[in-house]
């Protein structure tokens, strides 16, 4: 119990006061001179030096009395912690809240997370139920409201890392809305997570039952140093007839602190070509590696970085195939200068994905390989002649 005007009490010390001046106060004696007593009545007198309380009961009453006044004066309240400490012997609704989020990646922060929640599942009691559930962006909820342990724990065992950002505020209102569902007396929400500062917006309208405890477990590091891998840029160009593909990466260093690390091209499962890269404190920089010839489609390629304490964010994949020039025959007028196409044969020329292999032909210079090789037939004003139209049609 706390008080809101706690001087108010000082005045208990005042209620000692009427009984210590009854304890200590004598008669007066007043002393008249007489000359002869004989003609005095004798009236039986009784003489004390001190009075004494002969009613003890009465007196306490009246003295509790002046202590609730005082009391009520000094505005007693009780804490909400201590409420809850009378009612903690209740069985207890517990909603074990566990961050999945890209972050929780770094370094063993999920290991400990789950240890987290795991402990927390070996310290329901008797009449405890649980609610499993996980979150980043949204909030899934895994297991609802069970006192079966083994089960508990089995839907944590199954609990995987997801690609998403944190977002506390899903996850806090679906924890409010199994509480209040539940008619237990004593309601707990166990926040397992690192904290990532973006999680929390403070507009997120949360609202947890009356009385409802809120647990937060970090498993946070103070210092987080690490270094990402930047998207990677990839350019073709034909060099003696063959085509070859130039990738440019990068990396950003996220610590206070500058780093030399590796970085590697990756072709077909094979590295090819390593690169060092000095990084200094939240700095970048980024490197060009040799052209190579993908040797057929779809080759499978990947940007490494060296092994640090999140390596999910080490590693940039992609795939390419070789360039399949479209071959384009462009039909004219027999007796039209090559000038009647110029424009057009040179804007496909222009093109890089995919690029074009143009042929110009005259009407009559289209024979039936030209046109069973060629992807397109372009009829620049000409006439369709019959035998053009079913050479066409094959």
């Amino acid at each position: 119990m706390s008080f809101l005007t706690p001087l108010f009490l000082l005045g208990l010390a005042g209620i000692a006061v009427p009984v210590i001046i009854h304890l200590i106060q004598k008669e007066r004696k007043n002393v008249v001179a007489f000359p002869s007593l004989m003609f005095l009545r004798r009236i039986p007198y009784q003489s004390v030096n001190r009075r004494r309380i002969r009613n003890w009961p009465l007196l306490l009453l009246r003295l509790a009395a002046l202590a609730l006044l005082v009391t009520a004066f000094a505005r007693p309240f009780l804490r909400r912690d201590a409420l809850g400490a009378a009612a903690a012997g209740g069985a207890r609704e517990v909603v074990i809240l566990l961050d999945r989020s890209y972050s929780l990646g770094y370094a063993d922060r999920w290991q400990r997370a789950t240890d987290a929640a795991r402990r927390a599942i070996d310290g329901l009691g008797a009449g405890d139920r649980a609610t499993v559930a996980l979150f980043d962006t949204g909030a899934e909820v895994v297991l609802r409201s069970t006192s079966d342990k083994g089960r508990l724990g089995a839907a944590l065992a199954g609990a995987e890392l997801s690609a998403a950002a944190t977002k506390f505020g899903p996850a806090l209102k679906l924890a409010g809305s199994i509480l209040a569902e539940s008619a237990l007396p004593n309601k707990e929400v166990v926040l397992i997570s690192d904290f990532q500062r973006l999680g929390w917006l403070g507009a997120e309208g949360v609202r947890l039952p009356d009385g409802a405890k809120v647990t937060p477990v970090s498993v946070a590091e103070p210092v987080t140093p690490n270094v990402a891998i930047t998207p990677a840029v990839l350019q073709r160009a034909v060099v003696s007839g063959q085509e070859r593909i130039t990738i440019t990466a990068g990396a950003l260093n996220r610590g206070a602190a500058s780093v030399d690390v590796p970085l590697s091209l990756e072709v077909d499962g094979r590295v090819i070509e390593t690169c060092p890269l000095k990084l200094e404190a939240n700095g970048s920089s980024s490197t060009t590696f040799g052209a190579f010839a993908p040797t057929a489609r779809f080759t499978r390629g990947s940007v490494r970085l060296g092994d640090d304490r999140l390596a999910r964010d080490n590693v940039f994949h992609f795939v390419v195939s070789p360039s399949q020039r479209v071959k384009v025959i462009i039909v004219e007028r027999p007796a039209a200068s090559r000038a009647a196409s110029l424009y057009l044969a040179q804007a496909l020329a222009l093109s890089e994905s995919p690029s074009f292999d143009v042929v110009q032909r005259p009407m009559g210079g289209v024979s039936p390989e030209d046109i069973a090789t060629a992807a397109v037939v372009m009829l620049n004003d000409v006439p369709v002649s019959k035998t053009m139209a079913e050479q066409l049609s094959r």
